[in-house]
């Protein structure tokens, strides 16, 4: 892992004593616990290895990505990892409270995580603007709680909401290497209805609501997005290969599981939500 820096260090001193008098550190406490551990260390915003040698990824949240074997990091991703190690300190034990599916194809558990306090980690993340909500059903207990502390970020104009990386991206100026987890504005320009619903935008992306996903969204109306403007986020894949280019299919894909993660409305702010 990375060592923390020491602007990553001093921002992290900084947030912990500012948010003991905030109230959105007290918000969506853990009603219940399902599972004590020993924290072994944060390896990130987001993700934990325990003294076991299980990981936990953080339910209900993204946070930007530090730089790991080659890979450069995203703007407040050091910021982000130093603010969880604060709240989290190591060693010491941390309460896991599981939703419905309780791990990840990667094999990590998925829980929401609180500190010894039953504070919630997502929560005081969002709120310090140093997360993105994400919602990936069926893990959606928190969903409307940790929607409000990403407002109080919003409305203060905290971190990744004042931050000009992580303003929204026109979808028609993306590169085919622009991948990972993103916000986008842009056009729907097609909409194709099968099995799964697919929203073309302008330029190389498309939006995938499979099959599965569809019960959430309750317009079922999906050619009235057509020529529509949308605001999304999510994590953005290449999918261009042969068979994709011989089929005229849009080269970049980004798949959304839940309406909170898009949305169809006037591009007059782009740095608005999602």
């Amino acid at each position: 892992m990375h060592p923390e820096t020491p602007k990553a260090l001093a921002f992290g001193v900084f947030v912990c004593t500012f948010v003991w008098g905030n109230i959105a550190f007290a918000a969506c406490p853990a009603a219940k616990i399902d599972e004590t551990v020993q924290l072994a260390q944060v390896v990130d915003g987001d993700t934990l290895r325990l003294q076991d040698g299980r990981r936990v990824r953080v339910l209900g949240i993204n946070t930007p990505e530090v730089a790991w074997e080659g890979h450069a990091g995203q703007a407040l991703g050091t910021e982000a990892t130093a603010a969880s190690r604060q709240f989290l300190p190591r060693h010491q034990q941390v309460h896991l409270v599981y939703d419905l599916d309780r791990e990840d194809r990667y094999g990590r558990l998925l829980a929401h995580v609180y500190n010894q306090q039953r504070q919630s980690l997502a929560a005081y993340l969002l709120a310090q603007g140093l997360a993105l909500q994400v919602v990936v059903p069926p893990n959606v207990s928190e969903m409307d709680c940790l929607r409000r502390q990403e407002g109080i970020a919003r409305q203060k104009n905290r971190g990744i909401w004042r931050e000009k990386d992580w303003d929204l991206r026109a979808a028609a100026g993306l590169e085919l290497d622009q991948t990972g987890f993103v916000r986008l504005h842009g056009k729907v320009t097609k909409v194709s209805v099968q099995r799964d619903v697919w929203l073309e935008l302008d330029g190389p992306v498309v939006i995938k609501i499979a099959q599965q996903d569809r019960r959430y969204f309750a317009d079922k109306e999906w050619q009235s997005w057509l020529g529509k403007p949308v605001k999304v986020r999510g994590w953005l894949i290449n999918r261009a290969g042969e068979f994709q280019r011989k089929r005229g299919f849009k080269p970049l894909q980004l798949q959304v599981r839940h309406p909170l993660m898009l949305e169809m409305s006037p591009l007059k702010k782009p740095v608005d939500r999602p």
